[in-house]
């Protein structure tokens, strides 16, 4: 019924953050390349994770 008191689990909490990374990637895109490029690279290392850890619902 609540969602306030429950936890994410540890795959969940990567997908946000990945999720996160990659949308502020995207937007920075249009101002600065730089820094971009470092969300970017941020957001490839959870994808990593998520990959080590047999996450299926990410796809890329």
């Amino acid at each position: 019924m609540f969602k306030i008191f429950e936890t994410k689990s540890k795959e969940e909490c990567l997908c946000d953050k990945y999720k996160s990374l990659m949308h502020k990637s995207y937007k920075v895109a249009l101002t600065d390349k730089e820094e971009s490029d470092r969300l970017n690279a941020r957001a490839k290392k959870i994808l990593k994770e998520l990959k080590k850890m047999r996450y299926d619902k990410i796809d890329r």
